[in-house]
């Protein structure tokens, strides 16, 4: 019993010893500085480690997923309360609603002051609060200028212009997108609305311009906005309304108010102005790129503006309008000419191009007669083709083409060789006939002559075929009407000295015809024109018709025997000349 006693008396002193010791340690280890812990050591403790279990939603989501989405959601559920409560204040009539609905529009702004405020911070947030400031102002228009009737739509219209302006503006700083988005879909939409509840087209029309003035403002002043064209298809939607609306033939419709013809003409000035003036600030001015919302939203609102201003004022606007094209087709070809030379600009080079063409066209049907349209566009003609000797654009070969052809539509030079080539034989040409065709072989001889090769020569041989091909349309124009006059004139000469049966006048066009395409193939291939060549098998395949329709209708068998005799013998020369020229090129 005593050994055993002593036993434990001697195990707890060497326990004690051994605390001792331990204390003695950890107070020398707490005087020293900390060591870093090797990473191998710390490995076998991270090893030990459990993952937590994912988190779990236990009754409602936890309020920071997404980023504090749920609180964002009840303050914009108490702002549209508090729009409620302004209107359950108007409604009881305690206080007059004009005041209400004032300091109802005040919050809808204060909102939207908010949601540019908390953009930084939580983006999240400010497309909310923008939400909820129109969610807030639009139904609010709405009843107060359709159901209360307490604001007029001039007023409302105002309301609108003034609620886009301000996120404009409050989104300029930080070149805000959503904001600017949010408010001017809202106002666009709301105009559109109003439009066809109250059949106020002026006033609401006005609106939509303005918002669309102020995106163009803005883009001008080289604030990057994607949402130009929403106002932009609004604002040409409802100035075409006003036009088919105010200016219908069955009188304006019951609920509508009469606008005066200078009021609709205004409206689609300004609707040409805004647009026109944006694209020729941004592209002249500023010279930046054109882009292809520009490019569709010019076109059409120089239509829409146009078809407007002459069905307001019944045509009588034509003079002006035509004078205004002329003077844009010669700013776009200043720009063409001398503003967008350099290669960055090849874009906005075609379509300044593109504009004088089709202005200068409308121009002249909109501002000259029949008798002068003739040879204005001859003109027009003559003019382009010099600048493309001198330049070597080969958008003004086409123009000189396209004017070309233009005066041709409109004389009677189609007319008058159908019948010396395929009718009864026409009297002599009249003036409009020898102005375009003298102006087409102006055209072609300055436009084709050996020294504009030197432009052609630089470029590839596809361009090269496209520069040949401006040519095809004057040498056209030159070899059936000249085929035409020796017809008439063979005719003239026959009169009185033979009679021309139709039979024999068939043979006479198809001579002529042999001939005109032998000398078109004998020229081509002397003076090295690929599009005589191909002048000549046109030539060559109208024969063909000719002789089908014409000479075994009407002639007999000396008639047919001399029409096939002298069109195989052009089927036989005209391949050996065309392959000749080609040889020797």
């Amino acid at each position: 019993m005593a050994q055993a006693l002593h036993s434990v008396t001697s195990d707890v002193e060497q326990l004690s010893e051994r605390v001792r010791e331990l204390e003695r340690r950890v107070s020398a280890l707490e005087g020293q500085p900390e060591k870093p812990v090797p990473t191998a050591a710390a490995e076998p403790n991270l090893a030990l480690q459990r993952p937590r279990p994912p988190a779990t939603w236990r009754g409602f989501p936890p309020a920071e997923i997404p980023g504090g989405a749920v609180p964002v959601l009840g303050k914009a559920v108490l702002g549209i309360a508090g729009a409620y409560l302004l209107r359950a204040i108007a409604e009881s009539g305690a206080i007059p609603k004009l005041p209400i609905l004032i300091l109802a529009i005040v919050y809808a702004g204060l909102w939207m002051v908010w949601a540019v405020r908390t953009h930084a911070a939580n983006r999240f947030a400010s497309v909310t609060y923008g939400i909820t400031a129109a969610l807030i102002l639009s139904p609010l228009l709405w009843e107060s200028t359709v159901r209360f009737q307490v604001l007029a739509p001039a007023f409302t219209a105002v309301v609108l212009v003034a609620f886009v302006v301000l996120a404009l503006a409050l989104a300029w700083p930080r070149n805000l997108q959503v904001i600017p988005w949010i408010a001017t879909l809202a106002a666009v939409i709301t105009a559109l609305a109003l439009i066809i509840a109250t059949h106020e087209l002026v006033p609401l029309t006005a609106a939509l311009l303005a918002v669309a003035l102020a995106t163009e403002v803005a883009a001008c002043l080289e604030h990057r906005l994607s949402m130009r064209a929403v106002p932009a298809i609004a604002a040409d939607f409802a100035v075409w309304l006003i036009v088919d609306v105010m200016t219908s033939s069955q009188g304006v419709p019951e609920g509508y108010h009469p606008t005066a013809p200078s009021t609709i003409t205004l409206l689609c000035l300004i609707l040409f102005a805004i647009y026109g003036g944006s694209i020729a600030i941004r592209t002249f001015a500023l010279r930046r790129p054109i882009t292809i919302f520009e490019i569709g939203q010019g076109v059409l609102a120089f239509l829409v503006a146009a078809f407007g201003a002459m069905r307001a004022t019944h045509g009588a606007a034509a003079p002006a309008l035509g004078a205004f094209s002329l003077v844009l087709a010669a700013v776009c070809y200043w720009g063409t000419l001398s503003r967008f030379t350099a290669e960055a600009y090849a874009r906005d080079r075609r379509v300044c191009a593109t504009y004088a063409g089709a202005l200068l066209l409308a121009g002249s049907f909109l501002l000259f007669s029949a008798t002068l349209r003739v040879p204005f566009l001859c003109a027009a003609a003559v003019a382009a083709v010099f600048l493309y000797a001198r330049a070597g654009k080969l958008s003004l070969g086409i123009h000189s083409s396209f004017y070309l052809a233009a005066a041709a539509a409109v004389s009677s030079l189609p007319q008058w060789a159908a019948s010396a080539l395929a009718g009864t034989v026409p009297p002599a040409p009249d003036w409009s006939i020898w102005i375009v065709t003298v102006s087409a072989a102006l055209c072609y001889l300055v436009g084709s002559r050996p020294a504009q090769a030197t432009h052609a020569a630089q470029d590839q041989e596809k361009d090269q075929k496209k520069r040949r091909l401006l040519w095809v349309l004057p040498a056209v124009l030159v070899g059936f009407a000249g085929a035409a006059l020796a017809v008439v004139a063979i005719v003239w000469l026959a009169a009185g000295r033979l009679e021309l049966a139709p039979s024999r006048l068939s043979v006479i066009r198809t001579v002529v015809n042999c001939a005109l395409a032998l000398a078109l193939g004998y020229l081509g291939s002397r003076w090295k024109r690929i599009e005589l060549g191909w002048v000549a098998y046109t030539a060559v395949a109208f024969g063909t018709l000719k002789l089908l329709f014409e000479d075994l209708r009407f002639g007999n068998a000396a008639s047919l025997v001399v029409s096939l005799l002298f069109y195989g013998l052009i089927l036989i020369l005209l391949p050996r000349l065309t392959r000749r020229g080609g040889a020797a090129s």
